[in-house]
C-alpha cells in the first residue's frame, strides 16, 4: 500500500483492489475536511441556490481528489468518469464487500493468511482484522 508523504493526508493510501474497506472512510474524511462532500452527500444533485458553474467546479474538485488516491491498477476503471457521485458509486459497486466475487476473495485471503517469521503478532493480527473488516 502506497502512502502519501504530504502533511495534510499523511496516512492516506491509494485505493487498490484489496483495500477498499480501509480506503473508503479515509477518503470520506478527506472530502469532509476539505469541504468537498456535497456532491456525494446530495447524491449528485445540484443544491438549490448554487450556480451551475460553482457546482461544476466543486464536482470536478471532488473527482480530482478521489482520483488522486486511486492506484494505477484501478485508475483505468474510473479514468473517463467526470461526475463525482457516479465515480463514487462505481468504486463502491466494484469493491464493496457485498459482491460474491469480493466475498470469495476475502475468504481466499483468510485461508491463505499465515504468520510470517520476523513479524510481530500485532502485525499479523492487524492483517487478520483488516480482512475481517473488508
Amino acid at each position: 500500500m502506497e502512502e502519501s508523504s504530504s502533511s495534510s493526508s499523511a496516512t492516506m493510501l491509494k485505493l487498490t483492489a484489496s483495500n477498499y474497506s480501509i480506503w473508503k472512510p479515509r477518503m470520506e474524511d478527506i472530502l469532509y475536511c476539505k469541504d468537498l462532500y456535497e456532491p456525494l452527500q446530495l447524491l449528485g444533485q445540484k443544491p438549490v441556490g448554487k450556480s451551475d458553474d460553482a457546482w461544476s467546479i466543486l464536482n470536478r474538485k471532488v473527482v480530482g481528489q478521489i482520483r488522486q488516491w486511486v492506484d494505477q491498477s484501478v485508475f483505468h476503471h474510473v479514468a473517463q468518469e467526470t461526475d463525482a457521485y457516479k465515480l463514487w458509486t462505481k468504486l463502491s459497486s466494484m469493491y464493496e464487500r457485498k459482491t460474491a466475487q469480493n466475498k470469495a476473495s476475502v475468504i481466499r485471503r483468510l485461508v491463505n493468511l499465515k504468520y510470517r517469521d520476523g513479524r510481530s503478532v500485532t502485525e499479523h493480527l492487524s492483517d487478520f482484522q483488516g480482512l475481517i473488516n473488508c
